[in-house]
């Protein structure tokens, strides 16, 4: 902190640096100098001074690490920062590196100004008032689709750092508008690449453009989910209104043979019935098939979301997606027994179902025919070793389970006992989950009069070690 009066002044100025350009009759009057980049027009030529401009994005980068490393301290520099350099910079059309690091600087500045003044303060009601209407602008101008992903990702940032209600209505149907026109211009992308895939010669491979250019979409589609997740996540309800608009390019997504457009759309779905509850009931018709068919997608991602979905829809869905959720348990069983449940990516999938089924066991026992011998055979879908989200899930319920002297874990002890020392050596539980799941195991070992060192000898010495650091 003391340095930064010294430190900041000529900081500022290169990252505040115009672009440096000229038009040109001929190439050759700066073919012969470095660090400019010339660009065909009309005839003639517009030559760009990029050396200036790799020096305003290394300065912008450097603000983004003070920014968030001194937080609330960095607070006097916000408003200059903010005005001068981030917002002008995501419009900046001459470099892209410039535009990508803005979008990096906005959510820290807007961080900044949240914990010098509060959330609810005057002063940083303004600054999201101006930041977000240019947030929003530059996901509807953006031309560059690698920096529109990184546009998105600053829009959702921002959106957390501001939280519950920050968008207003006209935020988001502007928001919904922006998202239309993408989804239409991706869509025209895919279909030019079908096109192309159709027109090669048998054996003959897409062009490295052409990965890249999938790569890029792929990357932006991801950052939209994050988008659509971060307003659910704040604005529940709210948001239907305006996201119902492209419920077409959902449906569409959903049946598509490419895996990535359906598992976009499930992940959208997911956080529909995560955020808005039994309302989401209202959209069943778009959603109950296509995680059927997802439940038994062979892509494992695909797998992953849909399996997701159901144990989401036993837990937020309420009263009207409890029948939904009582019959996924067949589809939900199945993922788990899969030959390649447990290999690659496929095994997030498994973990996933897994927990969902504790979710349904747990929140919709009641409509759960034979509620006991499903509770002995979802026992075996166990361990959960690689998903840290999901493990919280299935060892709450095992843990409820055991306090309850459910026979299935009396009966199944010295088993359950080792999934339970799986998932400590795995780290998939931690903090207060994994304390409280431990002391269920301990009392799981006097219950069922287990051995406890015995049990521990027949494991690795690395689950032996991390066994005896939490039961000591």
């Amino acid at each position: 902190l003391p340095y930064l009066p010294a430190v900041m002044p000529p900081l500022l100025e290169l990252a505040k640096a115009k672009a440096d350009i000229q038009l040109l009759d001929d190439e050759d009057n700066l073919e012969q100098e470095e660090g400019w980049e010339l660009v065909p027009l009309k005839g003639k030529y517009i030559g760009i001074k990029t050396s200036t401009l790799d020096d305003k994005h290394m300065a912008i980068e450097l603000i983004v690490v003070y920014a968030q490393h001194l937080a609330a301290s960095f607070e006097n520099y916000v408003l200059d920062i903010m005005e001068n350099i981030a917002i002008p910079g995501l419009a900046f059309f001459f470099h892209d590196p410039v535009r990508q690091a803005a979008a990096k600087c906005v959510p820290q500045l807007l961080n900044c100004y949240k914990l010098a003044h509060g959330l609810q303060s005057p002063q940083f009601r303004q600054l999201w008032s101006t930041t977000i209407a240019k947030v929003l602008e530059v996901l509807e101008t953006e031309p560059a689709i690698e920096t529109l992903a990184e546009m998105y990702q600053c829009f959702y940032e921002s959106v957390e750092v501001c939280g519950n209600g920050c968008l207003s209505p006209d935020h988001m149907a502007v928001f919904i508008n922006s998202a239309e026109g993408v989804l239409k211009d991706y869509q025209t992308r895919v279909a030019e690449r079908l096109e192309e895939a159709n027109e090669r010669e048998d054996g003959e491979e897409a062009s490295e453009e052409t990965l890249f250019a999938i790569e890029d979409d792929q990357t932006l589609l991801s950052d939209m989910n994050k988008a659509f997740h971060t307003i659910f996540k704040h604005h529940g309800t709210t948001f239907l209104p305006f996201w119902q608009k492209l419920m077409p390019y959902l449906d569409q997504a959903l049946v598509n043979q490419d895996p990535t457009q359906r598992q976009w759309a499930l992940c959208i779905m997911d956080d529909v019935l995560e955020f808005c509850g039994p309302d989401s009931w209202a959209f069943e018709s778009h959603i109950v098939q296509p995680l059927v068919d997802g439940m038994q997608d062979d892509v494992p991602a695909n797998r992953q979301a849909a399996t997701y979905g159901a144990g989401v829809a036993a837990h937020k869905g309420g009263a009207p997606w409890s029948d939904f959720a009582n019959a996924s348990l067949p589809l939900l069983f199945q993922a788990t027994q899969r030959p390649d449940a447990r290999t690659g990516d496929h095994v997030f999938a498994t973990e996933n179902a897994c927990a969902s089924i504790a979710k349904i066991l747990h929140f919709n026992n009641t409509k759960v025919a034979n509620s006991q011998q499903v509770v002995e055979a979802w026992i075996g879908t166990l361990p959960v070793v690689n998903d840290e989200e999901a493990a919280p899930y299935a060892y709450a319920f095992l843990a409820q389970l055991i306090d309850q002297q459910n026979p299935a874990v009396i009966q199944q002890a010295a088993r359950c006992f080792h999934f339970v020392a799986l998932a400590l050596e795995a780290e998939t539980l931690q903090g207060r989950t994994a304390q409280q799941v431990v002391q269920s195991a301990k009392a799981l070992v006097t219950m069922a009069s287990l051995d406890a060192n015995q049990l521990l000898a027949e494991m690795s010495p690395e689950v032996q070690h991390a066994v005896r650091a939490f039961f000591g």
